[in-house]
């Protein structure tokens, strides 16, 4: 599939040089700013008036300190947010999609631009066999409990329930947050879409909800519903989510929509949208962030700066413990997020416990989960998905509860030591304990919170 989105482009200005008139992504979306059509900067607007034929311009992202300002969301950014160029980062819409190479080229040689590029589009779920309804209940409820008995969850969740005060943010296609696996159990979220109309490529179409103009994050795909449902539900018809009483943030960042091939519905972001998700995220108090979506490294422009690099950076300076799916290509290749190094990217195991056929691997992989045949909420009802976007929540819950252990001992702990314990506690899979295939092994919950409790104890 192609993954650039033609007449869109992310621009980061040098230090110090940044136009404090360019409204926020977010602003727009609650239609408290219009976009900006200049960024008052002479060469720069020279430039893009040359080649582009005008442009729209947005800041990507919204200042820390002023989340939830309407109309402001664009002022006060701190020193962190500018040294990692958050406050210096804007979405360019350019009137002469054609020209979009020329554009980006004029751009790269001023002394003003730091870097400029295509935005990129992440898909999910990255074509990994089709789900299917559940019909039968009980059935349903058999099916479901055995991956979670695999990572030891139930044992887990016995001794440590987890916490309300435990925020995991699902980033994902949204949640039905009137589903009864999720009632009381998730936060008011956020939705950060905005792909306008139509098809933001030849090869995809838009469905439903795209423009982005409300903050609503009901999901029109399903994925992000059964991703939530792993990490917590509350377990009416499939087993309690592994995160406890961990509460769900939905950030919805990937709007509905079909290949031109197909009728499958998948979900489809701009990368710059996703990233502003992902900062509300962190700003809005996540402890942990899944992220079952990805980019794959080969269709990275090497000369723009490296899928999500910036606001990953900027979660982890918080503490944030970051999860991702390691992708469905069955190679061995990179996709980002989960290729960064501050991120836990999860494969897939088949029944057995060797790699899924359709697991993405290679020296990044830190552990596995189950992600074959895993029942989970849907928009209506239960369904059973395969793929390392199911796998992942499994880490991330894991994650939660972890975090809540410390939190009830007293102790902060962040995304590192969270990696740390996941890895050195999971069950290999293979002789010589680390494999590309399958990481540090299968995720043990229960051994992971025991190594915390160790650790402590020896502290």
């Amino acid at each position: 599939m192609n993954r650039t989105w033609p007449g869109y482009l992310s621009v980061t200005l040098r230090p110090g040089t940044a136009p404090d008139h360019v409204p926020a992504h977010v602003d727009l979306l609650a239609g408290a700013a219009r976009h900006a059509s200049l960024f008052r900067i002479e060469a720069l607007d020279r430039a893009i008036a040359r080649w582009g034929g005008g442009a729209r311009i947005a800041a990507a992202y919204h200042a820390r300190q002023s989340l939830g300002h309407y109309g402001a969301h664009h002022l006060g950014y701190d020193d962190l947010e500018e040294t990692l160029g958050m406050s210096r980062t804007y979405k360019v819409r350019i009137a002469d999609a054609e020209h979009t190479s020329a554009v980006i080229h004029a751009l790269r040689e001023l002394a003003v631009v730091d870097s400029a590029g295509v935005q990129q589009l992440a898909t999910v779920p990255f074509d990994a066999p089709a789900d299917a309804p559940v019909s039968a209940r009980a059935a349903a409820l058999k099916a479901a409990a055995g991956p979670h008995r695999r990572v030891r969850a139930p044992e887990a969740l016995a001794r440590e329930p987890g916490d309300e005060r435990v925020t995991t943010a699902v980033v994902d296609t949204g949640v039905v947050v009137g589903h009864p696996e999720f009632q009381r159990k998730c936060l008011a979220g956020y939705d950060t879409v905005d792909l306008g109309m139509g098809r933001p490529n030849p090869e995809v179409k838009l469905l439903g909800d795209s423009r982005g103009y409300d903050y609503n994050p009901n999901d029109e795909v399903g994925h992000g519903c059964h991703v939530a449902g792993i990490i917590g539900a509350q377990g009416w018809e499939i087993p309690p989510g592994v995160g406890g009483r961990t509460l769900i943030l939905p950030v919805r960042v990937l709007a509905a929509a079909v290949k031109a091939s197909g009728s499958r519905r998948m979900g489809v972001g701009a990368l710059c949208d996703i990233n502003a998700g992902m900062k509300v995220a962190v700003d809005l108090g996540a402890d942990v962030i899944n992220m079952s979506f990805g980019t794959p490294a080969a269709s990275v422009d090497t000369q723009a700066t490296v899928p999500h690099a910036r606001v990953i950076s900027y979660a982890s300076h918080y503490g944030c413990v970051l999860v991702a799916a390691a992708g469905n290509s069955g190679a061995d290749e990179r996709f980002y997020p989960a290729a960064h190094p501050d991120v836990i990217a999860v494969a897939s195991i088949d029944p057995e416990g060797g790699r899924s056929r359709f697991s993405t691997f290679g020296e990044h992989v830190a552990l596995s989960a189950p992600g074959e045949n895993i029942v989970s909420a849907g928009r209506r009802g239960y369904q059973v998905n395969s793929g390392t976007s199911f796998a992942a929540p499994f880490v991330a819950g894991a994650a939660a509860l972890i975090v809540a252990r410390a939190r009830r001992a007293g102790v902060r702990i962040d995304g590192r030591a969270v990696k740390r314990l996941l890895t050195r506690s999971a069950r290999p899979l293979g002789p010589g304990g680390f494999s590309p295939e399958t990481g540090h092994g299968l995720l043990d919950v229960a051994a992971a919170l025991d190594l915390f409790d160790a650790e402590r104890r020896h502290a």
